[in-house]
């Protein structure tokens, strides 16, 4: 069998477009914690909850949520395919800073809405990614 060429589409080669099964969000007590003791991110079509820890030892996990107050299941699931999709296209905007910072983030992203195109996601992932980027290198910078 014939090897797969590499996109060319997938732009710098020095970014890994991957998102790991060990890079997700996953159980219980990992979203109860998250929603405990988080803080909020909003745009119009998403919302990121996010929380930091001062050790390396938790490392960066995210995760995906399409609450049932926005549409039946086959909506929500089309929905958080779009959400993983456009942060897996999109994650070296925070993965590159958690690494230098040395710090534990577990966040996820929260669809407000059912109904959205890949463009208007992707758009507000780039934008809520951006935004925790800027407020951890202000809370790394000062402590």
């Amino acid at each position: 069998m014939r090897e797969k060429e590499p996109s060319n589409l997938t732009g710098s080669p020095e970014r890994n477009f991957t998102l790991p099964k060990s890079h997700i969000l996953r159980g219980r007590r990992n979203f109860e914690e998250l929603f405990s003791s988080s803080s909020l991110l909003a745009s119009q079509n998403v919302n990121l909850r996010y929380t930091t820890y001062p050790n390396t030892d938790k490392e960066i996990l995210v995760g995906f949520i399409a609450p049932k107050k926005i549409g039946k299941a086959v909506q929500r699931t089309k929905t958080k395919r779009l959400l993983r999709e456009a942060y897996r296209l999109n994650q070296h905007i925070i993965t590159e800073l958690s690494i230098t910072a040395e710090i534990g983030l577990h966040y996820a992203f929260m669809a407000r809405r059912t109904g959205l195109t890949f463009e208007t996601v992707q758009d507000d992932v780039i934008v809520l990614l951006e935004q925790l980027r800027k407020r951890l290198m202000l809370k790394n910078s000062f402590s």
